[in-house]
């Protein structure tokens, strides 16, 4: 990173090789949407009878499978049509 009016952060690798999935890992933190599936395995002394874990870890399946299937350079290389709807800016 570079503070500074023209600051900002440069990649060491190329934009292929950086998933979303890593960066909001870094950013965030744990992405899983209950605490419990934080940890693998899952820790929690109710999981094997919980109702709603399998719900849970599907979701949080779907969700990583998407994040770390998209990176940089998909994002970038949208068509600039497609960009123009966008709320924010890559």
């Amino acid at each position: 990173s570079q503070r500074g009016s023209q600051g900002g952060y440069r990649l060491t690798r190329p934009p292929g090789e950086y998933t979303v999935g890593d960066i909001l890992r870094v950013t965030e933190g744990e992405l899983a949407p209950v605490a419990c599936l934080a940890d693998e395995p899952n820790k929690c002394p109710k999981a094997a009878s919980c109702p709603t874990v399998r719900f849970w870890t599907g979701l949080y399946d779907v969700v990583s499978n998407y994040l770390d299937g998209t990176t940089l350079n998909d994002l970038i290389e949208e068509p600039a049509e497609s960009n123009e709807n966008f709320c924010c800016y890559i």
